[in-house]
C-alpha cells in the first residue's frame, strides 16, 4: 500500500485539510499504517502535482490560510485502478520473532522479560482497538453508511484478531518457559489451538 493511495481513499469520502488527514489517519488506519505529519504534506504535494487532487487556499483572519485538497476525476481513477489490482503479500518483519530465533543466547528470565514487554504493548495496542471499535460501531448505529462502513469495520476487526492472536501465542511461550516445557508442538495440537 501507499501513502499516496491511502490519502486518494480519504479524499474520496469529502475535501480534507491537512491537518484533518491527519487527524482521519490517526483515528482509523494508524493501527496497520501509520503517517507523520510531514509525510501526508509531501504526498499531498505529490499528489497536486500530478493531478489527482486539487487545492483551494481559504484565507482566514488573523490566522493561517487552510490548504484544502479535493480529489479530481483523475485522482478518483488512480484510486480504483490500485484498489482493483491484487497485491503481493508482504514480508513480514517481526524483531520479536529475531529475538526469540536467538532466544537460547539469553537466560529464560530475559527471554521472560522480553516478551512480558510485548504483551503488555501489544495488550495496550488491543485496548485502544477495541476501544475505536465501540466508538465507531455507536457511531455507526446513528448513522447509515453501511457498505462504506462494513469495508473499514474490516480492517479494525483483522487488528482486534491478530493482536489477540499474538499476545496469547506469546503468553502461551511465558507460560511455557515458565512449566519448563522447551517441547516442540505437533502440528495438529498447533491447528487445534487456532481453530479454537
Amino acid at each position: 500500500m501507499s501513502l499516496k493511495h491511502a490519502i486518494l481513499g480519504f479524499l474520496s469520502f469529502n475535501a480534507l485539510s491537512g491537518y484533518d488527514l491527519k487527524k482521519a489517519f490517526d483515528q482509523s488506519i494508524s493501527h496497520f499504517w501509520p503517517a507523520d505529519q510531514s509525510q501526508i504534506y509531501r504526498t499531498l504535494k505529490q499528489l497536486h502535482k500530478e493531478g489527482f487532487i486539487t487545492k483551494q487556499v481559504i484565507p482566514r483572519e488573523e490566522q493561517l490560510d487552510i490548504k484544502v485538497y479535493e480529489i479530481t476525476e483523475t485522482g478518483r481513477q488512480e484510486l480504483v485502478q490500485w484498489l482493483a489490482t491484487p497485491i503481493p503479500l508482504a514480508e513480514t518483519r517481526e524483531p520479536t520473532l529475531i529475538q526469540l530465533y536467538f532466544g537460547f543466547v539469553l537466560t529464560d528470565e530475559q527471554v521472560r522479560h522480553l516478551l512480558e514487554t510485548a504483551v503488555a504493548q501489544i495488550s495496550s495496542t488491543l485496548e485502544e482497538l477495541q476501544q475505536v471499535y465501540q466508538a465507531v460501531t455507536s457511531q455507526e448505529r446513528a448513522g447509515g453508511m453501511k457498505r462504506p462502513f462494513f469495508y473499514t469495520m474490516l480492517t479494525l476487526e483483522y487488528g482486534i484478531q491478530a493482536n489477540t492472536w499474538h499476545r496469547n501465542w506469546l503468553q502461551s511461550i511465558i507460560n511455557r518457559i515458565d512449566a519448563g516445557d522447551m517441547n516442540i508442538l505437533p502440528l495438529a495440537e498447533m491447528v487445534e489451538s487456532q481453530e479454537n
